[in-house]
């Protein structure tokens, strides 16, 4: 066993010079019994106008905020997030991923403005310009995004419907050289991963963890498709498959999570687990940039989630698996109809997107960015999700989230009918 005791490697220049902020340290002794604050620089909350926030919710019930709660959410709040909320959040952790069950050094817990703020947040404390960072082939736009600034080198490694494939991995990282070329995190999006769909499989978790602890790497485990693992007819009921966070018995695992998918996107929060010493660098930044995320968002959320319980939270989750497997499989059947032989693709087990590899294709990027957008649909080419944007990709991102049903047969239909058009020109 490999237990990082000491985290100052794996932390970049940038996060390194991060300091405590003088005022933000003094918000925990406010609370301090018979405490006189005239060090703070928070407003007077008897001056804001707002009164009370009522949320109805579709079930017909509704949660009202008032008082103490709202004075809450309204006021400047903890740069780790409401204490309250910080609670469930970590009840919830411990209990999802069973982190009582290893033996896992000291972790915390940050509430971030989406799990793309925290996610970026990690890149800035990890990485510094001019690193290597393992990721998947394809990989998340929105991370390379966040990569490419920092002149970040992306190492890609191969990926089948499995997700990430261990032995290529293995491969590359047996012939490195750390000491020319610092590498220290792999990045990984496990569920219904964004663009292609793949989902890692327990062994190849276990079997990418054990390459992580043998090369002392972090694993930044990008996670927003955790609860749409999706059912099937052969397998009606879904058995989540364990995160990385639930195998880390030595702290390398830093995990992203969000309820943007069951609750609602707009409501940008998200929260980062993982080792106390990682965490806390990310809430200094945090310190440095949005001082909290809204405090409106936190009590909303926070209170909803006490409102349903473990009951309601987990029926949310299945009725919306339920509408995302019924798509996913009505897209899949399209599929089938329009573009046999003219793409490749495999069915996702999770998240919102089918991977297509277009057949006879070099590279999709004029097809559909040009051609498609004349025939009236949009689809994403896979170039955009390249950690090397050098190579041609014969590949496109369809989602099935929010298109109805009728729009999402005919938008694969007028891909069918584009690539017999090419092929027949050619």
């Amino acid at each position: 066993m490999n237990k990082i005791t000491d985290y100052t490697k794996f932390i970049s220049l940038r996060s390194s010079r991060r300091k405590p902020s003088a005022i933000r340290e003094l918000q925990p002794l406010i609370k301090i019994p018979g405490m006189i604050s005239l060090g703070g620089g928070m407003p007077n909350s008897s001056l804001f106008p707002i009164d009370k926030l009522d949320v109805s919710l579709k079930d017909g019930s509704q949660v009202n905020i008032h008082g103490e709660m709202l004075e809450k959410a309204l006021q400047y709040s903890a740069s780790y997030g409401l204490p309250e909320l910080v609670d469930w959040l970590k009840n919830h952790q411990t209990e999802e991923h069973k982190l009582k069950d290893n033996s896992i050094p000291e972790w915390d817990i940050c509430v971030t403005t989406g799990s793309q703020d925290g996610m970026a947040k990690a890149f800035d404390m990890l990485v510094n310009d001019g690193d290597h960072i393992i990721t998947e082939n394809p990989t998340y736009s929105g991370a390379l995004a966040a990569l490419h600034p920092m002149g970040a080198k992306l190492v890609g490694i191969d990926t089948d419907q499995d997700g990430m494939k261990p032995e290529h991995l293995e491969k590359v990282l047996s012939s490195w050289n750390f000491s020319s070329n610092p590498l220290r995190v792999i990045y990984s999006i496990p569920i219904g991963q964004n663009p292609s769909g793949a989902t890692l499989s327990i062994e190849r978790k276990k079997k990418i963890y054990e390459i992580a602890s043998k090369y002392n790497l972090i694993i930044v485990e990008d996670d927003p498709y955790y609860y749409l693992q999706l059912p099937t007819a052969s397998n009606p009921v879904v058995k989540p498959i364990p995160s990385f966070l639930s195998m880390d018995s030595e702290g390398r695992v830093l995990r992203f999570d969000s309820f943007s998918k069951l609750i609602s996107s707009g409501i940008r929060l998200g929260w980062v687990t993982g080792p106390k010493t990682l965490v806390e660098r990310i809430q200094l930044d945090q310190q440095a940039s949005v001082l909290h995320p809204s405090g409106i968002s936190q009590v909303v959320l926070l209170s909803i989630l006490n409102k349903w319980g473990k009951e309601g939270l987990k029926k949310q989750i299945d009725d919306v698996q339920k509408v995302y497997a019924e798509r996913r499989d009505f897209t899949l059947k399209c599929a089938e109809k329009y573009l046999k032989g003219l793409a490749e693709w495999y069915p996702p087990s999770a998240g919102m997107f089918i991977w297509f590899k277009l057949l006879g294709i070099e590279d999709s990027s004029e097809l559909i960015k040009k051609k498609a957008v004349e025939e009236k649909f949009l689809m994403v080419p896979g170039i955009s999700f390249s950690p090397d944007s050098s190579k041609p990709s014969p590949y496109v991102r369809a989602a099935f989230s929010t298109a109805t049903l009728e729009q999402i047969e005919e938008a694969i239909k007028r891909l069918g009918n584009l690539l017999k058009s090419v092929q027949l020109k050619k």
